[in-house]
């Protein structure tokens, strides 16, 4: 499996290659029993442009950018404003945008910090802190989709007008309100969903929003994406605080979707 590292900064590329070449390398070697882990460089130009923002492909990939200083988090700001519209067509779309870490090679102030655009999705403090810039930059791989066609040669996805939850050339049938719930997850895969979120959709949608109510349809849901993935995907609880959707532990045995299409109630 492949995972391209798209880098804005020649001194943090340099400082990459010889990190990634290491045989005690900070950077995973395997992301899961028996799937190698082959980490890529892609140096990017000064002048960045919006396309490099879009993860159109099925590779798995993160933006990390060199920041000496200040100027680098306004051209960012920059960019934001004029991403807008492309940001707002990726969440109709359903698209995630490739997670963007700045590196920063001297510490900032904390309020310089929060006023990150919406764009990066995280910061590194230190040129040389190679192993919290691997740890942040494997975490955000594991959020992503794409991950999933390296170990399985197929997505999750959502037919909504048909309410089949797809994977591969397998489907399961959902409930009107499993369809919204899984449509929110889809749209923010490896996101925590907060509780008040998905109360607030279950009364959208006139249902109740008693806690048994959600935890019933959690259960339902994660079961049936567990069925159809042989739980390559699952939906788990976080700390109490909500649900997220997110990569399960690849080849388990699960039930069989097509089992659990025959013995569930009419939908």
């Amino acid at each position: 499996m492949r995972v391209c590292l798209k880098v804005k900064g020649d001194q943090l590329l340099r400082r990459l290659a010889a990190e990634i070449a290491r045989p005690d390398s900070a950077f995973p070697r395997q992301y899961a029993p028996n799937v190698p882990l082959q980490w890529e460089l892609e140096a990017l130009p000064a002048n960045m442009e919006l396309a490099s923002l879009e993860n159109t492909g099925t590779q798995a990939s993160v933006l990390l950018i060199e920041a000496m200083d200040a100027r680098v988090i306004d051209e960012l700001w920059s960019l934001s404003s004029r991403d807008y519209h492309a940001m707002a067509r990726r969440h109709r779309e359903h698209q995630q945008q490739i997670p963007v870490i700045i590196v920063i090679e001297r510490e900032l102030p904390t309020a310089r910090l929060l006023e990150l655009p919406a764009i990066v999705s995280d910061w590194v403090n230190g040129m040389d802190a190679m192993q919290d810039l691997a740890r942040r930059a494997f975490a955000a791989v594991k959020r992503q989709p794409q991950l999933a066609i390296g170990l399985d040669n197929a997505r999750l996805s959502l037919q909504i007008e048909s309410r089949l939850l797809c994977h591969g050339a397998d489907s399961i049938l959902l409930t009107q309100s499993e369809v919204a719930v899984a449509e929110l997850f889809l749209s923010h895969f490896g996101s925590v969903i907060p509780l008040d979120e998905l109360q607030l959709l279950f009364k959208l949608a006139g249902r109740s929003i008693e806690g048994s109510n959600v935890r019933v349809t959690m259960f339902q849901l994660r079961f049936k994406i567990e069925a159809l993935t042989r739980c390559r995907y699952t939906l788990t609880s976080a700390y109490g605080t909500g649900y997220v959707l997110k990569h399960g532990k690849a080849g388990e045995p699960g039930p069989n979707a097509r089992d659990w299409v025959a013995r569930q109630p009419g939908a």
